[in-house]
């Protein structure tokens, strides 16, 4: 075995501490990063330093049949640097508080913090809701968490499927997976370092197949898609994770009805549509769009955000979601209905 200098020199090592181990003992951890030799400190952070991302969903598989429907498939989340995790988890947990007073009583435990949720579905009827109250208190929550999110410097990551006249894939939700994946293994290389997806647990049936066209994909004879994942994505609980209920709040409180408002004008009496979600777009679309990570894909050169929508009812773009000001783009539109047979 390769012996470090860090290890040989540890007993002339200045910072070495009293009464350190010899030489031949084995070192302890502060011994080989202080007083081992000069190193590449970018490339020590990236072998050290890990990008987890959280995801959940908003709204469903199933097809537009009837006005009770949700419209959009939303699939998303955080990615937050490892090291970062414990302090937008601590800060997170205070927000809440702040959110509700109930928690700041004496006898709350710890464990009754974490597990008390703040639902982004709640969030949403606070936003729609006829007192100006409610809607105050979902907006200054919201604020706090995408202002909570730009100082850990998080990014957002998802997918977003607006539904139309031909029902999504089967298999839409491994698929959605597979492309999080994708884009974030873009992430992952150009940091130069590792990562782990950790999705909201659904039910065992549901999610073994979110992860296996992944997982089959990744030992494929051929080469490994995304060596970077040390694992494939893993299974979480939002009561034990808090990050999730983060990805909840982005993706149903946020991302959900700005999709609805920004996609779905042309449907008629869905009940998810709501004139009031507009203000979440005018407020937040910039924000969002600024937490995106972006990169190059290798096989059309163009350049892409992390959250990507994908709008099967019109064919609009991505930009639809984050800009209130954008026009129907019927280009767009004409470009839709051709590849779809008139559709």
């Amino acid at each position: 075995m390769r012996t470090s200098s860090a290890y040989l020199s540890l007993r002339n090592c200045a910072h070495a501490a009293p009464g350190a181990a010899s030489p031949t003992a084995h070192p302890p951890w502060w011994a080989v990063v202080v007083c081992g030799p000069p190193f590449d400190q970018r490339r020590y952070a990236g072998r050290y330093r890990v990008l987890l991302a959280y995801l959940d969903e908003s709204g469903d598989e199933q097809p537009l049949r009837t006005p009770e429907d949700p419209p959009v498939l939303v699939i998303a989340g955080v990615v937050v640097d490892h090291e970062r995790v414990m302090n937008l988890v601590w800060q997170f947990l205070q927000l809440k508080k702040r959110y509700s007073p109930s928690l700041l009583k004496d006898d709350v435990q710890l464990s009754d913090l974490i597990r008390f949720e703040v639902k982004g579905s709640d969030l949403r009827k606070d936003v729609r809701s006829a007192t100006r109250r409610n809607r105050r208190r979902a907006l200054g929550f919201l604020d706090a968490v995408l202002k909570l999110l730009e100082e850990e410097r998080a990014l957002i990551i998802g997918e977003v499927y607006i539904k139309g006249e031909k029902p999504l894939s089967r298999w839409v939700y491994p698929q959605a997976v597979a492309k999080i994946a994708a884009g974030f293994e873009h992430q992952l290389q150009a940091a130069g370092t590792q990562g782990l997806i950790i999705m909201d647990a659904r039910t065992k049936v549901k999610n073994t197949p979110s992860v296996h066209r992944l997982t089959t994909t990744r030992f494929k004879s051929g080469g490994n898609p995304v060596p970077h994942l040390v694992e494939s994505p893993t299974f979480g609980h939002s009561d034990a994770h808090v990050i999730l209920q983060i990805a909840d709040i982005v993706a149903s409180a946020l991302i959900f009805p700005m999709a609805c408002v920004g996609y779905c004008n042309t449907l008629i009496r869905n009940v998810h549509l709501n004139d009031e979600y507009a203000v979440l777009r005018t407020r937040y679309g910039q924000k969002l769009n600024g937490l995106q990570y972006r990169y190059t894909t290798a096989d059309t050169g163009r350049r892409v955000g992390s959250l990507r929508v994908i709008d099967r009812l019109n064919g609009q773009p991505s930009r639809a979601l984050y800009d209130d000001a954008a026009a129907f783009d019927l280009n767009a539109l004409a470009r839709f209905q051709i590849a779809n047979g008139g559709q």
